[in-house]
């Protein structure tokens, strides 16, 4: 006999409501769905959605975050190189590139969608740091890796992209390794601009 809803642990409840919000918001995108429509897909009344999130921000803050989640917990325990893991973390983002837009467009507005960007930026950085240590001199890490994070939220903020965004960050680390064969390399700085190369 199925269990009623006041039965089942609150934590459960609010999993199986994101469930469906995370697959109403890549259908649909942010601004064309409605917590209506997610409580009409939950089976529920539109102001129950409310008992478990303030507004449609919190609820497609809260999608996002459970996916980033599930990505931190299984890119942390892969086998193989930084490289290796930040291109499978960005295969993973790419699948659901459809969100992103939305991300860039809430974020200025919304709160808690910045704290979701400012957490997938963090995330995406610390995994462009331990990939850039290979290609460039520790004083050039850190902006070597803003230019990866820049070049991956730029590619999956745009709705028709060209090409995928893991192919420019390709081409940028391949620019690296050419400008600076070797991490202690004598060769100009990154952020060096040609016009000062002695």
């Amino acid at each position: 006999m199925p269990r009623n809803r006041q039965e089942v642990p609150r934590e459960e409840r609010i999993d199986a409501l994101l469930a469906v919000a995370e697959q109403q918001f890549l259908a649909r995108g942010f601004a064309a769905t409605s917590v209506a429509e997610i409580a009409r897909a939950a089976g529920i009344e539109p102001g129950s959605v409310y008992w478990y999130f303030r507004s449609k921000d919190h609820a497609f803050a809260a999608v996002l975050n459970r996916l980033l989640d599930g990505e931190v917990d299984r890119i942390e325990v892969l086998d193989g190189d930084p490289a290796q893991k930040l291109f499978a973390a960005l295969d993973s983002v790419e699948r659901r590139r459809s969100l992103h837009p939305c991300v860039a467009e809430r974020a200025p507005h919304s709160p808690t969608v910045m704290e979701y960007h400012e957490r997938l930026h963090s995330w995406l950085h610390d995994l462009a740091m331990a990939t850039v240590a290979d290609h460039v001199d520790e004083t050039e890490q850190d902006i070597a890796a803003d230019a990866v994070v820049a070049t991956i939220e730029g590619g999956l903020a745009d709705p028709a992209p060209t090409r995928p965004t893991s192919s420019l960050v390709r081409y940028l680390l391949a620019a690296f390794a050419t400008h600076h064969p070797a991490a202690g390399a004598d060769s100009t700085p990154l952020s060096q601009p040609a016009s000062a190369q002695p």
